[in-house]
């Protein structure tokens, strides 16, 4: 997924009034921790960041570390930034708010591509394309997973350490040219070019495959790249395990090595589809709050998704006995509690996570903004997105800040496979799991690559591959509304 690469992006958007009554209910202190106290005349940094303390003392899951006498004085970001709890905090940030709110339903500015970065020879990287957008500029031009660029501008991309230092056009809001790398036994040349210009308001699409695969065996394997956990989608999501139910499959494969995240009430409706004896008031979540906002809070799927959405779930309903989830160091927040929030239902041994190590990401956030919008406004239209909460599944199992370790470790190999593939050693591993009679074409096919295995390194761009598909927050802000106010919820299924 393409992003602007600034350090503070996110997803949400709720007004601090709103969120305030929701959180602190009849707890009796609104009064004295109202973080919008009245203010007139230009507004000041001073302002901003006394609205952002009294907010972050009341939400903030590490308040109790919030410096006593912050500078109120300095640039909103920089003070933001002071009064976060580190090293414990890394998920925290402040922005624009009407960034967030494009963010929240993945509209975004982009051209399309998702890229992965090698190392070619001492000083020079590559990039593959790992997937592209549908109906975005990159689509269009006919680029595809698997392709591969080594120039931008006509530049070679370079590398520094284990970071990419001639990127930044792709990043960019500019016309940019990529140029084609061809590999000819074991060699990368130069080849075409093709010349992409972002566009505004792109709306990203959560589900980027979903399709059936036949082994062997005749198992009938539905396959789901799931690219996004986006509640805007969430019909989509619904339609796509209505295909997989009338196409009588009978193991399922999750791909959600690039989903960086999203939504809980979409991550509810995807576990509640996927398990057998799913039951709308079955508990799922723990959500675990700083003291002030009340200690540990159970949901249920039907506080978490809305319990009138229960019977469009159940009907979807697979009803599998396990699950593959392929996941790598990219796969964060909804991703994650996709796999830890399965295992108390199926059994941890049944949700087989394949791939490698995740990001790590066990806590949640809302989005708060001032309510004050006459005054609040323009440059002054802060938004704040503080993790307020950990979250474990039903049995109480979280605290995976060093990621959830796979049962099966596989790596990419570069040039990637097509989408869906069985030559994809992840989508592979799993096939061969689930029909052993393919298990020595599989391990066939491995050693075959490994052979053929190009001399370009992707480990050394590991973190900065993490960093351009950066953990998109676990947004509860849904879920505690109508936990408190007993409003319907967002998602209306069907």
């Amino acid at each position: 997924m393409m992003m602007n690469r600034k350090k503070h992006w996110g997803i949400g958007f709720l007004g601090i009034l709103s969120a305030t009554a929701l959180l602190m209910g009849s707890c009796g202190k609104e009064k004295d921790l109202d973080p919008n106290p009245p203010i007139t005349g230009e507004v000041t940094n001073a302002d901003i960041n006394r609205w952002v303390l009294d907010s972050m003392k009341v939400y903030y899951y590490w308040t109790d570390f919030i410096p006593a006498n912050p500078n109120l004085n300095a640039a909103p970001p920089q003070f933001f930034e002071s009064i976060l709890k580190r090293p414990d905090d890394r998920f925290s940030w402040i922005q624009n708010n009407e960034d967030l709110r494009n963010q929240l339903s993945g509209v975004i500015k982009t051209s399309g591509l998702g890229l992965g970065w090698f190392l070619v020879g001492a000083n020079n990287a590559g990039a593959a394309v790992r997937f592209v957008h549908k109906g975005s500029p990159a689509d269009l031009a006919g680029i595809k997973r698997g392709d591969l660029f080594i120039k931008v501008n006509g530049a070679y991309f370079t590398a520094n350490g284990n970071q990419i230092t001639n990127a930044d056009p792709i990043f960019g809001n500019e016309t940019f040219t990529l140029t084609r790398g061809i590999l000819n036994e074991g060699v990368i040349s130069a080849g075409s070019d093709v010349t992409l210009t972002p566009v505004e308001n792109f709306q990203e699409t959560a589900i980027l495959l979903d399709t059936v695969l036949t082994t062997p065996n005749n198992t009938k394997v539905g396959y789901l790249f799931y690219n996004r956990f986006l509640s805007n989608q969430a019909q989509q999501l619904v339609n796509a395990f209505g295909r997989f139910k009338s196409a009588g499959i009978t193991e399922l494969i999750i791909d959600e090595r690039y989903n960086s995240g999203g939504g809980i009430n979409v991550a509810g409706v995807l576990s509640g589809m996927i398990h057998k004896n799913f039951n709308v008031n079955a508990p799922y979540i723990l959500y675990n709050f700083n003291q002030r906002l009340g200690g540990t809070i159970p949901l249920t799927y039907g506080d978490v998704f809305g319990a009138a959405n229960g019977p469009v779930v159940s009907n979807n309903n697979l009803g599998l006995d396990r699950v593959f989830i392929l996941a790598t160091g990219s796969s964060a927040s909804a991703s994650e509690l996709l796999i830890n929030n399965l295992r108390p239902f199926m059994g941890a041994s049944n949700v087989v996570h394949i791939g490698s190590p995740t990001r790590g990401k066990d806590d949640a956030s809302i989005t708060i903004s001032n309510s004050d919008t006459s005054r609040f406004k323009g440059e002054n239209d802060w938004g704040i997105q503080p993790i307020i909460l950990k979250y474990a599944n039903r049995d109480g199992e979280g605290n995976f800040v060093d990621g959830l370790i796979p049962a099966h470790q596989v790596s990419e190999s570069i040039p990637y496979a097509p989408m869906g593939s069985e030559e994809d050693p992840l989508i592979g591993k799993a096939l061969s799991i689930i029909d052993p009679s393919i298990q020595a074409l599989y391990n066939r096919r491995m050693s075959i690559q490994r052979q053929r295995a190009l001399p370009f390194d992707m480990q050394r761009f590991e973190e900065f591959n993490v960093e351009q598909n950066r953990p998109i927050p676990l947004d509860v802000t849904e879920t505690l509304k109508d936990r408190k106010a007993g409003e319907s919820h967002q998602l209306h299924l069907k």
